[in-house]
């Protein structure tokens, strides 16, 4: 067999449990720098001779830069959610956590489940995420002080409040202008953008945030695995005949998407004739509102991923 490398990546530090041909354990303690991405390649090179599969999670963005390297040294690298490596380690009885053995537990994982390879972003979709991300926080820190400013009464604090809520208006409108040069600019997202924003409920700010957060939307094997690493399955709880939850939404992956569908599903339940019919399918059933509202969330993300993939405008009529 090829050799597997498990990576659990923290802010400062990474820990490595490699699993060459012969199934022998090694573990190694790193930085989380560029020097001891270089020492990581030097050591898996010293202990192993064959093609190797690196695996880690993708925990907050600590693993990306790691990630990158590796992937431009001509290793395959699988990045995966947290939750699916938690998973793992329940089923195989784990009842120790350490940095040490959660490497074991992802060269396991990696060995055993054969995880697919991660592509990293280009040049240009790294830009639009950092935008992206960066108008999120600003318009969060508004809300924040906006807040603030409804409940201060001291006068001298109000005005500073409103001085910086004024710069953060001002640099709000900055990257908004920003975001709207830098898709004039590449024609090939100005596509992609204009291809979601034909489907009936997902408009400007939402097809930008998920070009932005999903990038390799049309890479995923199919639509149902797409939504699927956004969270937007349902989780059903059943034991025998006597014991039956609601469905709820699983909520393992993406959040930063999930928050941004909220509001078009809410829309498209109106206005899209494909997601109105299922929602109206669901009522007839019985269902509840959540789990509608969830159905609706991940009807256009199964939408968005056909447009992308086919190039082709949504067409209200497809499939009715």
């Amino acid at each position: 067999m090829d050799a597997v490398v498990g990576v659990d990546v923290a802010k400062a530090s990474f820990d490595v449990t490699l699993l060459d041909e012969q199934g022998r354990k090694r573990r190694k303690h790193l930085r989380n720098t560029e020097a001891g991405f270089q020492q990581l390649q030097r050591w898996i090179e010293r202990h192993t001779k064959s093609e190797v599969h690196v695996c880690m999670e993708s925990t907050s963005i600590y693993w990306e830069e790691l990630a990158e390297y590796l992937h431009a040294a001509g290793y395959r690298v699988s990045v995966v959610n947290p939750r699916r490596i938690k998973g793992y380690a329940m089923s195989q009885m784990r009842r120790s956590k350490t940095d040490p053995l959660d490497g074991d537990v992802i060269a396991d994982f990696c060995r055993t489940q054969q995880p697919n390879a991660w592509t990293p972003p280009t040049p240009d979709e790294k830009k639009l995420r950092a935008l992206v991300r960066h108008l999120k926080a600003l318009q969060k820190s508004r809300t924040q002080q906006t807040n603030r400013l409804g409940t201060c009464r001291d006068e001298e604090v109000r005005a500073s409040l409103e001085t910086v809520i004024a710069v953060i208006d001002a640099e709000i409108e900055q990257i908004e202008a920003r975001l709207r040069r830098f898709f004039d600019d590449h024609p090939d997202l100005q596509e992609k953008k204009q291809l979601l924003e034909s489907i009936k409920g997902i408009g400007d700010k939402t097809a930008t945030h998920i070009l932005a957060e999903m990038y390799d939307l049309v890479r995923y094997k199919n639509a149902k695995a797409a939504a699927a690493d956004v969270g937007l399955t349902a989780s059903h709880f059943q034991s025998g005949t006597s014991v039956r939850k609601r469905s709820k939404m699983s909520r393992m992956g993406k959040a930063a998407i999930r928050g941004a569908m909220y509001w078009p599903a809410i829309s498209a339940i109106q206005s899209n004739p494909l997601v109105r019919t299922l929602t109206d399918r669901l009522e007839a059933k019985g269902k509840h509102k959540g789990t509608i509202r969830v159905a609706a969330m991940r009807k256009l993300i199964h939408i968005a991923y056909g447009v992308l993939k086919s190039g082709k405008p949504f067409d209200p009529a497809y499939g009715m």
